[in-house]
């Protein structure tokens, strides 16, 4: 498989998450500030305030990260099953990449997060105390804490249901996730030997007791479990590209796309909307897949694999660096935010910097030792 068109995505997906944070963060915003003197902005600045108001929709993106995922992780279980559904299963082997992949760039995030928050408050910058004039800005950013105990709870993924996220790193939810996906999909692999139909009837019911039940009080697995049905459309959507299952990729597209017209009439639909959405990425990868299969040209987003390359480095150290570029903004323009998207493309420039250095330096040096084969 060309796995440039899955890089391009995820690196799609990283810029614009990035993008959307760096608007929010170094900008005045919409109702806050431009609506209050539209007079003011010149044609570049409105311009550019219409362009940049695209990357709203942050949260939709990082569902991509989860299809994704599922897709490529289940992908080459898929092809060995094919081959022989009893074949030994090296768990071990499993557990060391996922650990070795998000470990050594989660760690650096973590002590960069510290480091930057750190200054941040020593200078006293309002960005950290929550006292910008951003409302938003203030009850998502503002005083975090760097205790040693919340550090030690974000290393083991617990955060925001047992400690709080470790400073100002928000993002990092996500990858919370996608941990304790990685952890417990070895469980679902144990059903999926011969088809993928007893795991996949296990994730909807452990998503329907967490979600339309009161017994089910553990916060965590709530969560994931809530989350994990999401990541499962990518494991589905390997199942169909590998022809384990019978569907071909373009009628499983339509499936998908018929799912996320018809989930809001549902009288449940309060907690599907995130599955709603990855029904449609995974639509829209279905198809790109299938114009890969059929040899058209898919460049357009393969171009973006130079940021796919280092994606995860940018996902979880771009935040706090936003931050601390707001705080200083906002310490030398009496505590404003700017009109102009001046600082929104340095931001942008910047974190892009800081991410590919780290790729190098904290993150491919842990990918290139290979492992031992199955």
């Amino acid at each position: 498989m060309n796995i440039k068109v899955l890089d391009g995505l995820r690196g799609l997906a990283a810029l614009y998450v990035m993008i959307g944070h760096a608007r929010w963060l170094l900008w005045e915003g919409y109702s806050e500030g431009y609506l209050k003197h539209t007079t003011e902005y010149d044609w570049i600045d409105k311009l550019s305030m219409y362009f940049l108001s695209i990357f709203k929709f942050g949260h939709e993106s990082v569902l991509l990260f989860f299809v994704l995922s599922g897709f490529v992780i289940h992908k080459g279980y898929v092809k060995k099953f094919l081959s022989d559904p009893w074949q030994k299963v090296n768990i071990r082997q499993f557990y060391i990449k996922r650990i070795r992949r998000i470990y050594p760039p989660f760690l650096f995030a973590l002590c960069l997060t510290g480091l930057l928050d750190f200054i941040g408050r020593n200078y006293g910058f309002s960005i950290y105390t929550g006292n910008t004039p951003n409302e938003g800005i203030n009850i998502t950013v503002g005083n975090q804490s760097l205790s040693f105990s919340t550090f030690i709870g974000n290393v083991f993924f617990l955060f925001k249901e047992y400690v709080p996220i470790f400073g100002t790193n928000g993002p990092t939810w996500s990858l919370k996730l996608e941990w304790w996906f990685y952890m417990i999909y070895p469980i679902f692999l144990l059903f999926s030997r011969k088809h993928i139909y007893y795991s996949t009837f296990l994730i909807v019911v452990l998503f329907v007791l967490v979600n339309y039940t009161s017994f089910w009080t553990e916060t965590l697995s709530k969560s994931v479990f809530s989350a994990i049905i999401s990541w499962w459309a990518g494991v589905i959507l390997a199942e169909i590209y590998s022809k384990r299952i019978g569907i071909g990729l373009l009628k499983f597209a339509f499936m998908n796309i018929l799912g996320f017209i018809l989930l809001p009439f549902l009288p449940v639909y309060s907690h599907l909307y995130d599955f709603r959405i990855a029904l449609l990425l995974t639509a829209v990868i279905s198809i790109l897949l299938y114009f890969q299969t059929k040899n058209i040209s898919l460049k357009l987003i393969e171009i973006f694999k130079f940021f796919g390359d280092f994606s995860y480095t940018l996902y979880i150290i771009h935040f706090p660096v936003l931050v601390f570029i707001s705080g200083v903004v906002l310490k030398f323009s009496q505590n404003q935010l700017p009109k102009h998207s001046f600082f929104v493309f340095l931001g942008i420039f910047v974190s892009l910097i800081m991410a590919y250095l780290t790729h190098f330096i904290v993150e491919l040096p842990f990918m290139k030792p290979k492992m031992p084969k199955e």
